[in-house]
């Protein structure tokens, strides 16, 4: 439980505004620009790109500016400013133990090849990967900070390390595990370079049949809304998709732009380690009920009357939402005002279905099981690279046959 306690007599002094930050760049410029550590020496160039950070999306803070003050050691400038301008102090377990690894950083580069035994077996500098499907725009560079500690525990001889330096106290977020990660690898940088590799999900998507088959499975979505609001739901979730698959080929006819950004949104997966993995994007769609018929998809707001144009979503949860520690940030896929919602990958229901049949066989009763869908996929193309669904099905004997009734 925390504590408080008084230290002074003197009342608490509000913060100066002036000195805030504007923006997200002014916060790197004024802290690691000002140290000559960049590429460029001195100052950060403009146009040098932030790709991702904590505290924005793109270059807008996701936290208000005003609150924000660049230091450039952000636990000894904040206690000193606090004691000295008489503000009150809050401090983290995660905040001091981020102090010691980023001076410990600092000792460890000084003595790498003194300490070289402590830490590897091999001569040089390794080089490590990870790699994630998306772009430099989608993917969440934080899980791969994190996935890279364990390709470094890999390659350590002291297994317990990673465990050491990833924090794990009653307040630690998943941005702090990310922190950590990262003055993991900064640690441990004279033994390891780091490369994260990432590959767009589908370097060709090709649409079989004619448009009108299309077309015509937009229409045959209109009757699962008759069969109750979970389907008129289903309905409302396939409808903005395969809109999407016929808009490929009035595309391909006017000879425009495919709409890429649909296709690189069809699927995230991160990995959960030892733990859970969970999938977003819009192919969640199609896993609207597990095997046993209990709704999986978004939350649905009842809507009046019949037909998927009177159902509703209510905002769409994401991995922190529902608990899911570490993935709060996975993509939230939304097309046309329809949310699409995130899935335990262990939970992704079977593409096939069963049903027992009896068969009589010239008097000779025998059970039986039929089992069809898509049951798996098909390799193909000159170089094996090509992949598509497989449907399939099967009829076979459940039980020893009985012997015929005479």
């Amino acid at each position: 439980m925390p504590v408080t306690f008084p230290v002074a007599s003197h009342p608490a002094n509000p913060v100066k505004d002036s000195q805030a930050c504007k923006s997200i760049d002014n916060l790197l410029d004024w802290t690691w620009g000002t140290k000559g550590q960049g590429p460029f020496g001195g100052a950060r160039k403009k146009k040098t790109e932030i790709l991702q950070s904590s505290l924005s999306t793109g270059k807008e803070f996701t936290v208000d500016p005003a609150s924000i003050r660049a230091q450039s050691n952000g636990f000894v400038h904040t206690v000193v400013n606090a004691y000295n301008q008489h503000h009150h102090l809050v401090l983290r377990p995660d905040d001091v133990w981020m102090t010691i690894l980023s001076q410990f950083n600092f000792y460890v580069n000084a003595h790498s090849e003194d300490l070289r035994s402590s830490f590897v077996q091999h001569e040089g500098k390794k080089e490590l990967t990870v790699t994630a499907g998306g772009d430099r725009y989608s993917v969440n560079f934080g899980t791969l900070a994190k996935e890279m500690t364990k390709e470094i525990d890999k390659n350590i001889v002291d297994k317990s390390l990673k465990d050491w330096i990833l924090p794990n106290f009653s307040t630690t977020t998943d941005n702090d595990t990310v922190v950590c990660a990262v003055l993991m690898m900064a640690t441990l940088k004279s033994y390891f370079d780091y490369k994260m590799c990432l590959m767009c999900g589908l370097p060709s998507v090709t649409l079989l049949g004619d448009k009108s088959d299309w077309e015509s499975l937009i229409i045959r979505l209109d009757k699962l809304s008759s069969f109750g609001t979970e389907p008129a739901a289903f309905s409302k979730l396939l409808k903005p998709i395969l809109r999407r698959f016929v808009d490929a080929f009035t595309r391909a006819e006017s000879k425009a732009p495919q709409d890429t950004d649909f296709w690189g949104r069809i699927c995230h997966y991160s990995s959960g380690g030892s733990g859970p993995s969970y999938l977003s994007g819009w192919i969640t769609a199609f896993c609207p009920w597990d095997d046993k018929g209990k709704w999986m998809g978004p939350e649905i707001s009842e809507g009046i009357g019949k037909g998927s144009d009177v159902v509703t979503f209510k905002s769409s949860k994401g991995p922190g939402d529902l608990g899911w520690r570490g993935l709060g940030d996975l993509p939230k896929v939304v097309l046309d005002d329809v949310p699409y919602s995130f899935i335990d990958f262990d939970d992704v229901p079977s593409g096939y279905c069963e049903v027992n049949v009896k068969l009589d066989d010239n008097g000779q009763e025998i059970d039986c099981m039929m089992v069809s869908g898509l049951m798996g996929s098909t390799v193909e193309g000159e170089k094996r690279d090509t992949l598509r669904p497989l449907p399939a099905w099967f009829m076979f004997v459940t039980e020893t046959a009985k012997e015929p009734t005479l």
